[in-house]
């Protein structure tokens, strides 16, 4: 195949991290998913773990080893100290570490210039402006804020749930649903189970599609939960805009919450809409992981994206990615 090199990329976040393995022209060798790695939440050798793992799979599926790959890209957040555990398992220095900012721009846009604003686990936006002008806005963590992320919109979901209950109002969609899915037999157990150890971001974030069930079952306070998280989210990008000096950038909204949806996605743009009447909204083109290799492929190899059309190329084979978790 002549220059037709291989490559790896990781899309590590709070819930789950991804792992494909393509040519340089667009081509799939692998995909596959296994849990969460960032390593700003997880302890250093479970995040390393993980990755290490992720990787040998997709080698093992794609059929390669280590020592074939031209490079690997990981897109994860506070990653750097277990990246020498990561180079001792390929054997090799030719592995590069960003934050995930970087290919939720790609991911989301498609583009050179715009706002992209994810909602994971956690939330942040970030920002290119048409002269080169590069911005970034929350991603904080929840202590600090991660205002409309999935962890933002299940810690409203159990505030909520409390109020209502000492409100005595008991018997909602909301409170049926969110006892359902926790297993739990009242809303006062919830107290309890919310203090155990194993209760962390990524269960907080699981209540997240118990909310949009709840909405989109007419809920009111579901409903008042996902405006509060868009309203958030389209401040994100208002604060990029302005950092950026650039209030007519395309915006598109990226990350697992985005998708539910009409349910956020109607939300998003009218509250877009309000923060930043010039903007465009536009829907993001796709999935984080396929923003990593293009990110790889644009700025480590040298190929022009926007000519050749690899998008939809790494896209195929998502649906056939093999769970690790």
């Amino acid at each position: 195949l002549g220059d037709v090199y291989k490559r790896q990329v990781c899309d590590g976040g709070g819930s789950k991290s991804e792992f494909k393995l393509f040519w340089e022209d667009g081509r799939v060798l692998a995909h596959t998913r296994g849990p969460g790695a960032n390593a700003i939440f997880l302890p250093q050798e479970k995040a390393a773990q993980a990755v290490c793992r992720g990787i040998g799979a997709c080698l093992e599926k794609g059929g390669l080893t280590a020592g074939e790959l031209a490079g690997a890209g990981l897109f994860i957040p506070g990653f750097g100290p277990c990246l020498g555990e990561v180079r001792r398992f390929l054997g090799h220095d030719r592995v590069q570490l960003a934050g995930d900012e970087k290919n939720a721009f790609y991911a989301a846009l498609g583009g050179p210039a715009g706002i992209a604003v994810l909602s994971g686990t956690g939330s942040f936006a970030t920002g290119r402006g048409r002269g080169g002008k590069e911005a970034t806005a929350g991603g904080w963590g929840p202590l600090f804020s991660d205002e409309g992320s999935g962890y933002h919109i299940g810690a409203m979901c159990l505030n909520r749930l409390a109020w209502l209950h000492d409100r005595g109002l008991e018997g909602t969609l909301l409170e049926t649903l969110a006892l359902e899915a926790l297993g739990a037999p009242d809303v006062l157990s919830l107290r309890r189970l919310a203090y155990q150890p194993g209760f962390d971001r990524s269960a907080v974030a699981a209540l997240c599609p118990v909310v949009a069930a709840a909405a989109r079952g007419g809920d009111e306070r579901a409903g008042q939960i996902l405006d509060t998280a868009a309203a958030a989210l389209a401040g994100l990008a208002k604060t990029v805009a302005d950092t950026l000096g650039e209030t007519a950038l395309p915006v598109a909204l990226t990350g697992g919450v985005a998708r539910m949806g009409d349910l956020m996605e109607d939300r998003f743009r009218a509250a877009l809409a309000e923060a930043l009447p010039a903007c465009r909204w536009q829907r993001a083109r796709y999935a984080p992981v396929v923003g990593a290799a293009l990110c790889v492929l644009a700025e480590t190899a040298g190929v022009d994206l926007y000519a050749a059309e690899l998008g939809e190329s790494l896209t195929k084979g998502m649906n056939g990615g093999t769970d690790l978790c």
